[in-house]
Formats: structure tokens, C-alpha cells, sequence
């Protein structure tokens, strides 16, 4: 009788799809927030939406199984304000429906120490070098006088928001504990709110797309005037995703997991 071989994935060809995928999140992410704050704070849009990409992308990486429930209660409780309210809820219903909702999971519920422990950790430094990765962007965009192309952008994005996160986390491994770290559930319940909340609003914000009536909301407007851009921000971030998490692993750079 012949016996089964385990199939094994190479680790570069897997931290190489691992990382490509938190290119597929942070591309429109950073998009659609730069497209929604550029009007008000042209100068600042960059940073501030590199930073909000950064940090829930750090929460997808080194917080799978919060990052994924926050993402289902901010689906359901999307839909149920669309429910309720129509393609155009008024702001503090999502957040009092969506932000609470998720606050109350991250106190109620324990997650696995494996996933979450020092979750506020990776999600304060995921946005730090997100915004620094933004401002070097920034002054990138005037030393030139012209932005860059929108994929190479994302693509320059990703690989060094990657690259400080990663590092940054391996440095502060002798700040490693055992122990559950005070105020573990409210800070998950925090993080959990946030990408709730954000998640509930892009689903509010796509059905205003469709909407026949009334006045489309901010959210709404910013994405049907990126939505062109989507498309070759994602093609740069997938590959600059895939591009270094292979290099983080030829370099034996730690995993997230190993960093906790």
C-alpha cells in the first residue's frame, strides 16, 4: 500500500500570497480615504489615508480571526441600517449601531491570545508607519512636482508599510508577555469598532451608488470618482505585496505571530 505525501507550500510562495492579499485590502482603502479627504486636506489626504490603510491592514495580518469578525458585524450591522434607514443613514446611526456593536463584542467576547495580544500595539504602529510611509510620499509627489502614478503609489505604499511594520514589531520583542495585557477587551473592542464602523459605512456608501433618490453622501461621492483608479491601485498593491512578502521571508524577517 503506497503511502500519501503531505503536499508542503513553499514559505516564500506563502508569506508572498499572505502579503499580496493585504495588498488587495490596502489598495482601495487608501483610494477611496485619500479620494474622501483630498478636498479638505489636500496636503494632509495622503498621509492620513496611508495611515488608515496601514493600521486596518496590520489588523488583517496580525489579528486575523478580530479582524474577521469585526468584518462580519460590520456587514450585518451595514445591512441592517440599509434595513432600516435607507441608502442614506444618518452618521451617528452607524456609528451608534456598528461602533457600539463592535465595542461590545471586543468586551464580551475572548479571542484566542494568538490572534489578538497586543492588538493596540500592532494597530498604533501599522497606522505610525503607514502615515510616515505617507509622508515620504508626499514629499516624493512635490520634490517632483507631480503625483505618481496611482499603482506605483500603492505599490511604494505597501512595500514600505510592510517592510517598518514588520521591523518595527521585531524590535519590540523584548516587550513580549505571557500575560493577557490590562484593558486587552477594551482595546479589541476598540480596534474591532473601527474597522466595523468602516466596513458598515462602505456598505452605505456602495448602496448609495444605486440610489434613486436623495443626494449621495461624501463616501459615496469619493468612491464613483476613484473607482476608475481602483483597478491599477490594486494591481500595484497586489504586487508589491506579493513581491515583499517574499523578501521578508528570503531575509528571514519574523512573522507577525512570532513577534507577539
Amino acid at each position: 500500500m503506497s503511502t500519501a505525501r503531505a503536499t508542503t507550500v513553499s514559505p516564500v510562495l506563502m508569506r508572498a500570497m499572505v502579503w499580496s492579499l493585504i495588498g488587495l485590502i490596502y489598495a482601495p482603502l487608501f483610494v477611496v480615504m485619500q479620494q474622501l479627504l483630498s478636498p479638505a486636506l489636500p496636503h494632509a489626504a495622503p498621509v492620513l489615508s496611508a495611515a488608515t490603510a496601514g493600521a486596518i491592514g496590520a489588523t488583517f495580518y496580525g489579528a486575523r480571526q478580530l479582524a474577521l469578525a469585526a468584518s462580519l458585524i460590520g456587514v450585518g450591522c451595514g445591512t441592517a441600517v440599509l434595513l432600516i434607514a435607507g441608502p442614506a443613514p444618518a452618521w451617528w446611526l452607524l456609528v451608534a449601531v456598528a461602533a457600539g456593536t463592535g465595542l461590545a463584542t471586543g468586551v464580551m467576547v475572548r479571542f484566542p491570545h494568538r490572534c489578538t495580544l497586543n492588538i493596540g500595539r500592532k494597530f498604533l504602529i501599522g497606522g505610525s508607519v503607514g502615515a510616515l510611509a505617507g509622508a515620504v510620499l508626499l514629499a516624493l509627489n512635490l520634490l517632483l512636482s507631480a503625483a505618481l502614478p496611482v499603482a506605483a503609489s500603492v505599490a511604494f505604499l505597501v512595500s514600505v508599510n510592510g517592510v517598518l511594520y514588520v521591523a518595527a514589531l521585531d524590535a519590540w520583542r523584548s516587550l513580549r508577555r505571557d500575560a493577557r495585557p490590562r484593558f486587552c477587551d477594551l482595546t479589541e473592542g476598540a480596534v474591532i469598532a473601527v474597522i466595523a464602523l468602516f466596513i458598515a459605512a462602505s456598505m452605505t456608501a456602495f448602496a448609495g451608488i444605486f440610489a434613486d433618490d436623495g443626494q449621495a453622501g461624501g463616501l459615496t461621492r469619493a468612491m464613483l470618482v476613484a473607482i476608475d483608479r481602483v483597478p491599477f491601485a490594486v494591481l500595484g498593491g497586489v504586487t508589491a505585496g506579493a513581491i515583499t512578502g517574499g523578501l521578508l521571508e528570503l531575509f528571514e524577517f519574523n512573522w507577525v505571530d512570532d513577534a507577539e
